[in-house]
């Protein structure tokens, strides 16, 4: 398939990003957003004493919380995050 045919690419400039490329762009500037949400989160915790550590580990992330190990995806460990300090605001 020509450049012209494919709908992913723009035929009238040739420097203009394609839509996969755009769309790996806006993948990286979301999982920036998460990652910053979720140490924020985790911070807030920490600050609270909810949570005594927390970090990365193996592509999950690690939650120290009353001795024990808590490791989940990072869109778990935000849930999780944001339901234990409503929680503790309640």
């Amino acid at each position: 398939m020509s450049p012209a045919s494919d709908p992913d690419r723009s035929s009238n400039d040739p420097d203009q990003p394609d839509l996969e490329t755009l769309r790996n762009q806006m993948n990286l500037e979301l999982e920036g957003i998460s990652a910053n949400q979720l140490y924020h989160l985790a911070n807030q915790a920490v600050d609270q004493k909810l949570i005594t550590a927390h970090g990365y580990r193996g592509g999950q992330y690690e939650l120290l919380r009353q001795g024990e190990f808590i490791l989940l995806s990072p869109s778990e460990a935000i849930q999780y995050l944001q339901e234990l300090l409503q929680d503790s605001d309640a």
